[in-house]
């Protein structure tokens, strides 16, 4: 399979991975119970986790919406060939991607002990992620550096061979002797 088939299948990929995540990210419960709601979160001291723990939600929804529209630029930089929408593509990944598991990392630590599995469903989905993300980026920087060393000949028209039988340089020398022996 080539860089270009490769790349396509990764937006796609980015594209249906990013959905599924939103999906669970929105429909995440924080706190349990109908009238007394007893939160899966213990309460911390840090400014930052607590800040994180309280808008994760909104982070992730904030993170997901752009890369969306990246993934879709992506796409859109591979249909038309153009190497800048790959490489704004990569360094949108790896960011999404720390940002991501930074926040895991940070909610993980105030889960409370009732709910610990929750802990390996989310390090296990995002490492999950990270992987099949990170396996596939060097083949997008292949194909964006061989966009921009020879743009020429990755695209719709540079590809295009004419047949033998339209190019005249291609045919064998004719001369008078042999037509008189190919009509006799």
């Amino acid at each position: 399979m080539n860089e270009k088939k490769l790349s396509f299948m990764m937006g796609i990929f980015c594209l249906l991975n990013t959905i599924q995540f939103l999906i669970f990210e929105v429909n995440e419960l924080a706190f349990i119970g109908y009238e007394d709601n007893f939160s899966i979160y213990r309460e911390t001291n840090s400014e930052l986790v607590s800040w994180v723990t309280t808008y994760k939600k909104n982070i992730n929804v904030c993170l997901s919406t752009i890369t969306l529209v990246v993934s879709s630029f992506f796409l859109y930089c591979i249909h038309n060939s153009n190497y800048v929408g790959l490489l704004c593509y990569t360094v949108w990944i790896i960011t999404y991607e720390l940002l991501s598991f930074s926040i895991v990392l940070l909610t993980n630590r105030t889960i409370k002990e009732q709910f610990r599995e929750l802990r390996y469903l989310h390090l296990i989905f995002q490492v999950s992620r990270m992987l099949l993300h990170v396996f596939c980026l060097p083949f997008v920087t292949k194909y964006a550096y061989s966009l921009y060393k020879d743009p020429k000949t990755l695209s719709k028209i540079g590809r295009h061979r004419h047949s033998s039988v339209s190019t005249v340089d291609s045919w064998p020398p004719v001369g008078l002797g042999s037509l008189y022996r190919k009509l006799n």
